[in-house]
């Protein structure tokens, strides 16, 4: 069920809040108010589980009961080599879980490919919805408890509605036990906050129905050709990346967004997921910005547990490479996957072992502003322009359409007939959606909402981006009305 369509926003969330909100509101009188809102909070995400993946659900509560037994096993065992032995066996069976699905069919080709006869049957059981997040939920909660950094939730349910919360379950961000314990002994309800989750719901929806939606259809075109072995043009080429660049980041920070809106509304204050990442001057500091629960977690349960950057720069390289080959194979099974991954983590170490050395805590150097732009510039267009290369290997289904993409961007590649019309595709509204989302990629909001907040009341500029949410918000709903709805990019990893 996504968030982006007409049921979900019309018949199931408007109950849900409002009978979330009488149970809130009446915490001021009754002591066992908070846990009656988790208990109405965790039959809506049921509900939703139930309506969007009913073969996926058995799967999904047999991983979160998994989880409460581990993680009150871990927590209580007081040797710790039996803490480690506990620990080791629940990420065994959280990534046995997450490999059956979604690599067991691709490892039976492999074997078969290689016995030149079907030896392994595939896996025939539906891909559950949402596993690659709530996978790594349920391995971050027993992995926190055995390192005493939160100890598991009291109560059972509590663990079942976390992993469940319908706002973050399909598609993330990925939310942490320890985020949002203090919110589930505690969540009185607030005007603000949700008039502040509903705008930010808005700002959400218009990003996916008025940006990323816009932009699909020309870069599908230009992948369908990619993929066929079509060359096109450069400036199509280019168009094709920019639209994909834009729809990939438009698509999945919009959900986001919504996501944190509706959390809001809830009660909880998820973390940002996107931090304006098109505004980046380098690969590191790019992925401090892009999908920032998925990179924190890559960070703290895998970089760090191999040793980071402790042992030197040449290990520090060996573990990003690492981290990075594991970024991309939990998107997907493709082999572009894998090198997508690996371009960012070669990307990443050249930038630690070549790149400008400040020591961590040291004020940045004091640059006139006629050397510090465009020194900033020049790294900015190569950050994008090594991105874009990036989104190039993962939009394509193999490594042969990336290549003809590639040489079609270089000139390289003579123009198919049928890439003779791809302008047809290239329609007024996708250049508009280019153009927009182009601007609105990089930090001009927030620029713009501090300029006002000089010059105008506070109340003026709540005012302001309360109609401006709202306008945007039933223009979303127009255009998902009358058009096909397009599920998140992100659904599918």
């Amino acid at each position: 069920m996504a968030f982006g369509s007409l049921f979900f926003l019309t018949a199931f969330l408007p109950p849900v809040l409002f009978g979330h909100w009488a149970l809130q509101a009446a915490g001021r009188r009754w002591r066992h108010a908070t846990a009656a809102a988790n208990a109405w909070l965790l039959a809506a995400s049921l509900a939703a589980c139930f309506l969007s993946d009913l073969p996926g659900l058995p799967w999904f509560l047999g991983c979160a009961a998994g989880t409460d037994l581990f993680a009150r096993a871990v927590s209580a065992a007081r040797r710790p080599r039996l803490r480690k032995a506990l620990l080791a066996l629940a990420l065994a069976a959280d990534l046995g879980l997450l490999c059956f699905f979604k690599y067991g069919g691709v490892l039976a080709r492999w074997i078969d490919a290689a016995a030149g006869c079907p030896l392994v049957p595939a896996p025939a059981i539906a891909f559950p919805l949402g596993i690659s997040f709530w996978v790594f939920r349920s391995m971050s909660c027993v992995w926190d408890a055995a390192r005493g950094v939160r100890p598991p939730p009291r109560n059972p349910l509590d663990t079942i509605c976390w992993m469940a919360l319908f706002p973050v379950f399909v598609s993330g961000p990925i939310v942490r036990w320890a985020d949002v314990a203090e919110s589930f002994r505690s969540r009185p309800f607030s005007a603000p906050l949700a008039a502040s989750g509903f705008r930010r719901l808005l700002v959400g929806l218009a990003k996916k129905v008025l940006l990323a939606n816009q932009l699909a259809p020309f870069a599908d075109a230009v992948w369908e050709l990619a993929d066929a072995g079509r060359g096109m043009s450069p400036g199509m080429a280019a168009l094709g990346v920019a639209a994909y660049s834009l729809q990939l980041y438009f698509d999945f920070s919009g959900y986001s967004d919504m996501a944190i809106g509706l959390g809001r509304t809830l009660g909880f204050d998820f973390k940002e997921n996107f931090l304006w990442p098109y505004g980046s001057a380098s690969v590191r500091e790019f992925w401090r910005r892009w999908h920032v629960s998925l990179s924190s977690w890559l960070r703290d349960y895998l970089y760090f547990p191999l040793g980071g950057s402790r042992c030197g720069a040449a290990r520090a390289c060996l573990n990003s490479m690492a981290v990075f080959a594991a970024c991309g194979v939990w998107h997907g099974t493709g082999w572009t996957f894998l090198l997508w991954g690996l371009w960012h983590g070669l990307l990443v170490c050249a930038e630690r072992l070549f790149g400008p050395k400040r020591r961590k805590g040291a004020p940045p150097p004091d640059r006139p502003a006629w050397i510090a732009a465009p020194r900033f510039l020049a790294a900015h267009a190569w950050t994008l322009a090594a991105v874009a290369f990036g989104w190039i290997l993962f939009r394509s289904a193999t490594p042969a359409a990336a290549g003809s993409l590639l040489r079609s961007l270089a000139g390289l590649e003579p123009v198919a007939r049928e890439a003779r019309t791809l302008w047809l595709d290239c329609t007024p509204v996708v250049s508009v959606a280019l153009a927009a989302g182009a601007v609105l990629s990089l930090p001009v909001v927030p620029a713009l909402r501090r300029l006002a907040r000089r010059v105008l009341p506070e109340w003026f500029v709540w005012t302001l981006e309360s109609l401006a949410a709202t306008a945007l918000g039933v223009l979303a709903l127009l255009f998902l009305a009358a058009s096909t709805r397009r599920s998140f990019l992100y659904f599918q990893f």
